[in-house]
């Protein structure tokens, strides 16, 4: 069994947040990013219309919750909790807006993240959520 998210199943997953976008988002544009369990990218598809920033915030996202093995709304959340500057944590790739899940394996061990940009914060955490539970699934 691979300990990470395989390009295959990094490809199925960004192909069904584009289907989930389609059918429950109204096709709103947005970017889907897919990292290792080192947080080093996959896959990553961007949708007609996807806001620029989208592109690098997307994968920051992904990056951040495997590096972290946290959501990055949990992430946020201890931030502001702690009165922490990201700035602290050394790594300028962090960030921690909403929409990025890291994926476990059965055995507990980190196979990889996901996440989703271009909607609302709330709108990313919950498309990114459905994703992660798909590629869980796949595991």
């Amino acid at each position: 069994m691979s300990t990470t998210i395989t390009l295959e199943q990094a490809r199925l997953v960004a192909d069904k947040a584009l289907e989930v976008a389609a059918n429950q988002y109204n096709h709103r544009p947005l970017s889907v990013a897919i990292c290792d369990n080192y947080g080093f990218l996959l896959a990553f598809n961007r949708m007609d219309n996807a806001k620029l920033l989208t592109i690098d915030l997307t994968q920051r996202k992904a990056y951040t919750a495997a590096r972290m093995s946290c959501k990055t709304l949990a992430f946020l959340q201890r931030l502001q909790k702690e009165a922490l500057d990201i700035h602290y944590f050394g790594d300028p790739h962090f960030t921690a807006l909403p929409g990025g899940i890291p994926v476990f394996q059965p055995d507990g061990k980190l196979a990889g993240a996901v996440a989703i940009g271009g909607l609302s914060a709330e709108e990313d955490h919950q498309l990114a959520e459905i994703v992660a539970q798909y590629l869980t699934e796949m595991l």
